[in-house]
């Protein structure tokens, strides 16, 4: 069960935004060490391409069911933390309406684990690397843009 339903089953309360900073991270980090490929895996952006190509190796070995739901949240938060890394506007926060964590700046709002999901169920069209390259760069496309009212704090 992802750590934010139990938060809120055991209190009824959401993540604060420094909960969600702290999980994502620790995510991210355990997912490099379980990865099979730490040395690949430094938080840059040119890390999201052994990314993909991890995601392919994965998807000719087994089916996108069969995958840890833990290091789906893993890879998702690796993404994430690349995104908020390398930007200096850029921070994990979470999202009431989505239920999950997310990325935003001044300029947009990224769900990394959505994308993630996307890149296993439907295929490379979902590049993570580019996901993260036009996040980078604000070229999010205009219905990333409006946070506030899609339910971020």
């Amino acid at each position: 069960m992802a750590w934010w339903r139990k938060k809120r089953q055991q209190n009824g309360a959401m993540p604060s935004d420094s909960e969600t900073v702290d999980v994502m991270r620790r995510l991210a980090e355990e997912f490099v060490m379980v990865s099979g490929a730490p040395d690949l895996l430094d938080f840059t952006v040119e890390s999201i391409r052994a990314l993909d190509l991890l995601v392919d190796s994965m998807l000719e070995a087994a089916s996108a069911e069969a995958l840890d739901e833990r290091f789906g949240l893993g890879m998702g938060a690796y993404v994430g933390e690349v995104i908020v890394r390398q930007s200096d506007k850029a921070r994990w926060t979470y999202d009431i309406d989505q239920r999950t964590a997310a990325v935003e700046s001044p300029q947009f709002a990224a769900f990394p684990h959505f994308k993630v999901s996307k890149r296993f169920m439907i295929g490379p069209e979902h590049s993570l690397e580019q996901f993260v390259r036009v996040a980078l760069e604000d070229r999010m496309p205009p219905e990333a843009r409006p946070m506030r009212a899609k339910g971020i704090r």
